[in-house]
């Protein structure tokens, strides 16, 4: 990986109660993972753009979920005093 380059997770989650007959109670839970290779000048309003995709494609899935979270996660680690980027 080039050093002006940083590898990021993106999880998207979306859950909820959902009505089945037959059940008292049923709960509905989909999850997508990606990762991607952003350079270093990507703002969060850009990764805040590349969330909202990834809620659009995960409700076409399932429709009104109670919950949609996303997380983000960055590696990283200190190496001789340098920060290297791990992925």
């Amino acid at each position: 990986m080039m050093e002006d380059q940083i590898k990021v997770e993106i999880q998207i989650s979306a859950a909820g109660e959902v009505k089945i007959d037959g059940y008292d109670d049923a709960y509905k839970n989909y999850e997508i993972g990606r990762t991607k290779t952003l350079t270093k000048s990507v703002t969060l309003g850009n990764l805040e753009e590349m969330i909202n995709e990834l809620f659009e494609e995960v409700q076409l899935t399932y429709d009104n979920p109670e919950h949609l979270t996303a997380k983000i996660v960055i590696r990283a680690k200190k190496d001789q005093n340098k920060i290297r980027y791990l992925g």
